[in-house]
């Protein structure tokens, strides 16, 4: 037992002995491995990161949010023969009452024209898409933070008061700061008075941001909202007879049965009866995270294949290397084949050399990865992305894999060469 064990320990050491002689070869041949794997330790960071990023957005809104509208997807529409109706403030006002367990139900809709939203200020304008029109609690629902003035009231909405809050990028595009509060500005010739701008919304990495003038298409700070029922002259016929809701339901009931309770109740309100199709969308948050997570797992399967095809190049390279490496000490097997060393030693030498080398690139790659996925992730998402345990294991695992099986060929042809064959060869 102590001989087998000793032996096995001076075939190691003879195979980190070959290694540190060679130590350029031996690092340039981990190459491949080092940036393989670094490549998707950095990928695995920085998914982990976004996808923090987007849950930590998504989930400030609350998981016992729901989203309703009268839209329903063309397919589903054709197929089952749906008839449209509209979501209008008496269907929502019903279900309150079917659903007490609704604490609040929020319209949204947008005012578009076909030629565009012209916005000027004295000698400064900005062109706009659309207008977003909201009640009291859309800016909350919608995580939107003021950086000066108010949110609508109530009163705004009763009295459709031609009163309007900006985003920042399209404040600063009209000269707008704190002190222009109470200012009016005019929108297709229409006044309306400034009484809130919102606070700069940082983009979500690799999500398209301001583009000029339809910045408004990606994020708040190209937004212009009013209060529901304003501008009623920009708005096409039925806009705010068929608006998309936000419905926030009491955190004591299951999402799921909350979901169903809604759902039930709108069947009913719409008479749709036994297998009927639902002729309207009402989502959850948890659909949206559900999603954002398939996101996550699509990434990862992505950077699995990217690490995959690295690791085959690198993989090559190490057994390219080692088929050398085998060539050029033929000689020195053939001498240590004379002296008593068997076919199993020689083999598990050089896949020693082969495993021990793929490891070390392994390891370097880790570090470097999660040194780059750290930064990139706290340079690009404000999030720090934790990286799983599973990714660190197979950042080991994979390479050492790799090591065995594209070693095991230079190892064999090694094991065997005919010790005088070797012995003669120059």
């Amino acid at each position: 037992m102590n001989a087998s064990r000793s032996r096995f320990l001076e075939t190691v050491h003879s195979a980190l002995a070959s290694l540190r002689a060679h130590k350029l070869r031996s690092a340039l041949t981990t190459l491949g491995i080092i940036i393989g794997v670094a490549s998707v330790i950095t990928v695995v960071d920085l998914t982990q990161a976004l996808e923090t990023r987007i849950m930590a957005e998504v989930g400030q809104e609350g998981t016992h949010i729901f989203f309703l509208s009268s839209w329903v997807p063309l397919q589903r529409r054709t197929q089952a023969r749906i008839t449209r109706m509209p979501m209008d403030p008496g269907t929502v006002r019903e279900l309150q009452v079917l659903v007490p367990g609704i604490r609040i139900a929020s319209p949204q809709t947008s005012l578009f024209n076909r030629q565009g939203l012209i916005l000027k200020s004295g000698s400064l304008n900005r062109r706009l898409s659309y207008i977003t029109a909201i009640d009291e609690y859309g800016l909350e629902l919608g995580n939107l933070d003021l950086a000066c003035g108010r949110s609508f009231t109530a009163t705004d909405r009763l009295t459709r008061a031609n009163v309007a809050i900006l985003g920042a990028k399209v404040a600063e595009d009209l000269g707008f700061t704190e002190a222009s509060l109470g200012r009016t500005f005019t929108v297709n010739g229409q006044t309306a008075e400034l009484v809130g701008i919102l606070k700069p919304h940082e983009g979500i990495p690799f999500v398209p941001q301001d583009t000029g003038e339809d910045a408004d298409m990606w994020g708040p700070d190209g937004m212009f909202y009013v209060p529901f029922g304003s501008f009623r002259e920009l708005a096409r016929p039925g806009s705010f007879d068929n608006a998309y809701w936000t419905l926030q339901v009491d955190g004591a009931i299951p999402v799921g049965e909350a979901q169903e309770t809604i759902r039930e109740a709108l069947r009913r309100i719409r008479g749709l009866h036994g297998s009927d199709v639902d002729n309207f969308m009402l989502e959850s948050n948890s659909k949206a995270i559900e999603k954002v997570e398939k996101i996550g797992r699509t990434l990862m399967l992505a950077s699995g294949a990217m690490v995959g095809i690295s690791l085959l190049v690198g993989g090559i390279g190490v057994m390219n290397i080692m088929l050398v490496s085998v060539t050029e000490r033929t000689r020195e097997i053939g001498v240590r084949k004379a002296l008593g060393a068997r076919r199993k030693h020689i083999l598990i030498q050089f896949l020693i050399e082969a495993v021990a080398l793929c490891l070390v690139g392994g390891l370097i790659g880790l570090v470097v990865g999660l040194g780059f996925g750290t930064l990139l992730s706290q340079l690009l998402m404000k999030h720090l992305g934790a990286v799983p345990f599973w990714a660190l294991a197979a950042s080991l695992m994979v390479p050492a894999s790799v090591g065995l099986l594209f070693g095991l060929y230079p190892a064999a042809k090694a094991s065997k060469l005919d010790p005088i064959e070797a012995l003669r060869y120059e």
